[in-house]
């Protein structure tokens, strides 16, 4: 039997395609501010595509001591003077989307929702987790990252590199979570995940039965 796709399967599958395919970024400047960037890896959004990120934490240890930002055409900003790393924390990007469709019949069932939780940090510093999903050195400065979701490892997961050549490398942490990015060019990289979770969570004051967790690092290779 033929299946028949409905037109909120197709949405939730398109839905599910951008999510994977948009993260948010962050480019540090002279040690004296850092960029937020929206977008496919090395595609930034810009304009009213980028307004959502207004409630953006970029902080150093605590997000409850963020700095201020600032909407430009293709980016947000803030001034940040530090040598270390920079994190950024967004849950309100998106409004929760529905996971599936509930049949007219069940008028009394909501269908399950799912929520996203966007994830930064620009540099390798530290070699402790500070946010739920995080790419962590091995030790300060290394091309060697543990994907860590709540400090534990993801295994076996897929993760991409952009290059600063602007090339897209596949790659899956292996039985410890780790994988190694070869810098053999001068330049900004950019290292993403996500990774869904299921169990109820309250998120940006939603309460959704699933969390789509959105992860990045960039650094730069001499």
């Amino acid at each position: 039997m033929k299946s028949i796709a409905t037109p909120l399967t197709l949405f939730l599958l398109l839905s599910a395609s951008n999510l994977q395919a948009h993260e948010i970024w962050l480019e540090k400047h002279n040690n004296t501010q850092v960029k937020l960037f929206l977008g496919e890896p090395g595609e930034p959004e810009s304009g009213d595509k980028i307004a959502g990120l207004k409630n953006t934490k970029i902080y150093v240890n605590e997000k409850e001591a963020s700095f201020p930002i600032t909407q430009h055409a293709t980016h947000w900003s803030a001034n940040v003077a530090h040598n270390g790393d920079i994190l950024a924390t967004v849950d309100d990007l998106w409004q929760p989307w529905d996971l599936e469709e509930v049949p007219t019949w069940q008028f009394w069932r909501s269908p399950k929702q799912q929520a996203a939780k966007l994830y930064a940090k620009a540099g390798r510093s530290n070699t402790q987790s500070k946010v739920e999903f995080e790419f962590v050195p091995i030790e300060p400065q290394s091309n060697t990252f543990t994907l860590t979701y709540k400090n534990a490892p993801v295994v076996e997961h897929d993760v991409t590199v952009l290059t600063p050549s602007k090339a897209q490398i596949k790659m899956t942490t292996n039985k410890d979570g780790q994988i190694t990015v070869k810098t053999d060019q001068a330049g900004l990289y950019v290292v993403s995940s996500d990774y869904p979770v299921s169990g109820e969570a309250v998120i940006a004051g939603n309460k959704v039965d699933s969390t789509y967790n959105i992860t990045s690092v960039t650094f730069q290779a001499n």
